[in-house]
C-alpha cells in the first residue's frame, strides 16, 4: 500500500520587523470572507528574534471583490505568521474578533499568497457594511475612495447595525468623497447609522480649520438629509441614537 503524500509547509520567512511588511508593497487587495483558518506549523522562530515563537497559519478566503491586482480564483489560500507567545500591543494578525469579512492586502511569495504583514495586523481591516457582489472599483479613482465606497455603502446580507455605525468614522477617503458618502448615508439610513453620518457632517460644518467650500458642502448635506443635530453643553453634537460599539479594526 502506498503511503499518503505529506505536504511540507511552504518555506516562507516571517516579515516581522521588516520594512517590506507594509500595505504599500501589496500587489493584491481583496475583500473576502474567511471560510477556514488553520494551523500549519508551530513553533516557528521569528527570524529577527529566534527566541520568540510564531505560528504559520493559512486561511481559505472566499473572494468577494478584487480592488487591486488580479486574482482569478474565487476561493484562495493565504498564509500568514501569527504570534505564538505573549504579546502586548495593538490588534494582532489572526484575531478575527470582528467577524470574517475583511479587506486583505496580499502579496505573492515563492508561488504562494500571503498577507502583506505578519505579527501585528497592519494589512487587514474589518468590513462591517455587508457584502458588495455587484461592486466594480473605478480604477481612475484614488484607492482610498475605492475603500470608502466599500466601507460606507450598505451592502447585502446580515449587518450588525451597531458595528456598521461605529466603523463609519474610520473610513479613509478624499475629503469631498467622504462628505458625499456621509450625505448618502444620512439620506438613506436611520438610527445609529444615520446619526453617525450626521455627526461627521456636523463636525465638518462647524470646523474652524477646514476650507470654506468644505463647510458649505457639509451644511448643505445636513439640510438635505434632515439631520436633527443640537449642540450639547460641551459643544459636542447630539444627532440621535449613538453607536455604543467600537468594532475591531
Amino acid at each position: 500500500m502506498c503511503e499518503p503524500i505529506r505536504l511540507l509547509p511552504p518555506r516562507l520567512v516571517d516579515q516581522c520587523g521588516a520594512e517590506r511588511a507594509r500595505r504599500e508593497f501589496s500587489e493584491i487587495v481583496i475583500v473576502g470572507s474567511i471560510k477556514r483558518d488553520t494551523l500549519v506549523q508551530r513553533p516557528v522562530p521569528m527570524h529577527v528574534d529566534p527566541s520568540y515563537p510564531l505560528q504559520l497559519r493559512k486561511m481559505e478566503i472566499r473572494v468577494e471583490n478584487v480592488l487591486q491586482g488580479s486574482l482569478p480564483a474565487r476561493v484562495v489560500t493565504v498564509f500568514y505568521f501569527a504570534f505564538a507567545g505573549g504579546f502586548d500591543g495593538p490588534q494582532p494578525l489572526g484575531a478575527w474578533r470582528g467577524g470574517t469579512r475583511r479587506m486583505f492586502w496580499l502579496r505573492k511569495d515563492a508561488g504562494f499568497l500571503r498577507t502583506a504583514c505578519d505579527g501585528w495586523d497592519t494589512c487587514t481591516r474589518g468590513v462591517y457594511s455587508g457584502a458588495h457582489p455587484h461592486f466594480t472599483p473605478d480604477q481612475r479613482s484614488p484607492f482610498m475612495d475605492i475603500m470608502a465606497d466599500i466601507l460606507l455603502t450598505r451592502g447585502e446580507g446580515q449587518i450588525d447595525e451597531d458595528w456598521f455605525a461605529g466603523a463609519i468614522s474610520r473610513a479613509p477617503g478624499s475629503e469631498v468623497h467622504l462628505l458625499e458618502k456621509y450625505r448618502q448615508l444620512a439620506l438613506t439610513e436611520s438610527g445609529a447609522v444615520k446619526a453617525a453620518a450626521c455627526t461627521l457632517l456636523w463636525g465638518e460644518a462647524h470646523s474652524q480649520f477646514g476650507p470654506t467650500r468644505t463647510r458649505e458642502i457639509a451644511e448643505t448635506s445636513i439640510r438635505q438629509a434632515g439631520c436633527n443635530c443640537t449642540a450639547r453643553e460641551n459643544a459636542e453634537p447630539d444627532c440621535g441614537p449613538e453607536s455604543h460599539s467600537n468594532p475591531p479594526w
